[in-house]
């Protein structure tokens, strides 16, 4: 592949202090107009963006030179070893060198990150030196500390050979705010934040967002979906906006393209392979059991594969093992281990350290399993998770989708296998019907994303109304179709028996008095 230059010009001189340059006045009133739904959050004491001079653009059709690179940058490519670019970096690449915004859509684990990675290194090279008291000239924006963790470690990757030209800084809950509060003090390049902290900082007066003109979001469906969209407003409303703006994600609903609209400047959209499809290469199991057996039936599971590689079979593949609670994760992990399966828990309730060292342990195969919470649906990049295990089966259909979109990436062939009880009906049946309307070619049949949730509650709502408690502790459900599905009506009625002690949930459900959140419904936030 060809490797092109980018970068931008030395920033402006800056105004006096209390003094607002016409360039930038025109700039923020530019911005204001860019932005016409305030964010819902109080004004946040952000810094004023300084004016930078227009980045030349470079035609990226007619520069097929790879030693336009920085020579620190290809050395670094050459000490990785890395020789052939994923098709998101063979396109995006070029096109961020070149000074444009991206609009990137791509699976997980398609290398994304080192197409915005090495432009970003590129860009910090080409601009003038930090001075005391400057801020970052590039930020990145993930949803997770993990997945912060694992942007960083790839831009160290490409900027190793620059050394003090490119520090990085990361920004990120459950770590002393003084440790990084001294980091960007003392000067970092590139800094590397979930929204919540970095505001937090920024509210501190502990950096600046004057100097940024690079700016990454990724994940950023994942972010949304989090509740960090006025965060990331009131960011990008700070910015220059002549800044440089990459935005990627997974999937590509709605509210993406429209965050993309207000805030990239006529983007190149890349795309890679199907999107919004995070499971067109998993193979996916439905197995019914009661829940008291769901352990044993895992480790059993679990221990077979493991005595088959041993015995010269298929190696077991890297398997994620999703359950409920943090407790049950700690509780699930240790009886995997009591069976000779290696295996590591993780979850919210652990320290910073305890996490790393179980995706380290995970990452390295030392741990075969990883026994988790949603923590780890999104933002976990650990190449080679060949199988995913729901032990319980999450409360969301696009819960279900993120959680098995861990295996199956970059075109490899994945599979998950769930095991679900009566309760877990309703989501039964959402799984079944998207896997019908896949093998249709319906790619849209695993979207995610605010419509698709809204959908999802008024498909629960209707499904709750239908169901009708018999004397017998029999449920019935659906109906008004023909039966066939072909013409889009509901599938024909399903009785499903309920077992004793769920008889009175299911009652309730029927009445609708399981419409308000319970006690819970905390579990499900870490």
């Amino acid at each position: 592949m060809g490797w092109f230059l980018g970068g931008g010009k030395p920033s402006a001189a800056r105004p006096r202090d209390g003094e607002k340059a016409p360039a930038a006045a025109a700039a923020h009133e530019s911005n204001r107009r860019r932005r016409p739904h305030p964010s819902p959050l109080s004004p946040i004491p952000l810094p004023s963006p300084k004016p930078q001079t227009h980045r030349k653009k470079h035609n990226h059709h007619h520069h097929h030179d790879k030693q336009n690179l920085h020579a620190n940058i290809l050395a670094d490519i050459a000490s990785h070893n890395y020789e052939t670019p994923t098709p998101i970096q063979a396109q995006g690449i070029p096109v961020a060198l070149s000074g444009r915004d991206v609009l990137g859509c791509a699976e997980t684990g398609s290398g994304k990150t080192a197409s915005f990675a090495i432009p970003l290194v590129q860009h910090c090279l080409a601009q003038p030196p930090l001075r005391p008291g400057d801020g970052p000239l590039a930020l990145v924006l993930a949803p997770t500390r993990e997945l912060a963790q694992q942007i960083d470690k790839e831009v160290a990757a490409f900027s190793h050979a620059s050394g003090r030209g490119v520090r990085t800084a990361i920004v990120v809950g459950g770590v002393s705010m003084g440790d990084q509060r001294h980091e960007l003090r003392s000067g970092a390049e590139v800094v590397v934040a979930t929204p919540g902290r970095l505001i937090d900082h920024l509210q501190q007066g502990n950096t600046s967002l004057s100097r940024v003109s690079y700016v990454v979001l990724d994940e950023a469906d994942r972010m949304l979906d989090m509740g960090f969209e006025p965060q990331i407003r009131d960011v990008l409303g700070a910015l220059h906006p002549t800044r440089q703006t990459l935005l990627f994600s997974a999937t590509m609903p709605p509210e993406i393209e429209s965050l993309a609209a207000q805030y990239l400047n006529k983007p190149v959209k890349v795309k890679i392979g199907r999107v919004s499809v995070p499971t067109a290469n998993v193979a996916q199991t439905l197995e019914r059991c009661a829940d008291g057996q769901k352990t044993e039936l895992l480790a059993a599971m679990l221990h077979d594969e493991l005595e088959q590689g041993k015995r010269g079979g298929p190696p077991m593949p890297l398997t994620i093992v999703f359950v409920e609670r943090k407790t049950r994760c700690d509780e699930v992990a240790a009886a995997l281990q009591g069976e000779g399966v290696p295996s590591a828990a993780l979850h919210g309730g652990l320290s910073q350290g305890e996490r790393e060292a179980a995706l380290r342990d995970f990452a390295a195969g030392h741990a075969r399993v990883l026994v988790a919470t949603d923590v780890a649906s999104r933002g976990l990049d650990v190449k080679g998770i060949g199988h995913v295990v729901n032990m319980d089966l999450p409360r969301a259909f696009e819960d279900y989708v993120h959680r098995i979109g861990r295996t199956g990436r970059a075109g490899t062939r994945g599979r998950a296998t769930s095991f679900y009880t009566d309760r877990d009906a309703f989501l039964v049946s959402q799984i079944k019907t998207a896997l019908q309307e896949l093998e249709r070619g319906n790619a849209s049949a695993f979207a995610v994303g605010k419509e698709a949730r809204a959908a999802e509650r008024a498909l629960a709502a209707k499904f709750r109304q239908s169901m009708r408690m018999g004397s017998a502790g029999l449920v019935a459900s659906g109906g008004g179709g023909d039966g066939d599905g072909e013409d889009g009506g509901a599938p024909p009625p399903a009785v499903v028996k309920v077992a004793d002690k769920y008889a009175h949930m299911a009652a309730a459900a029927a009445s609708g008095a399981l419409a308000a959140a319970g006690s819970a419904d905390a579990a499900w936030d870490d």
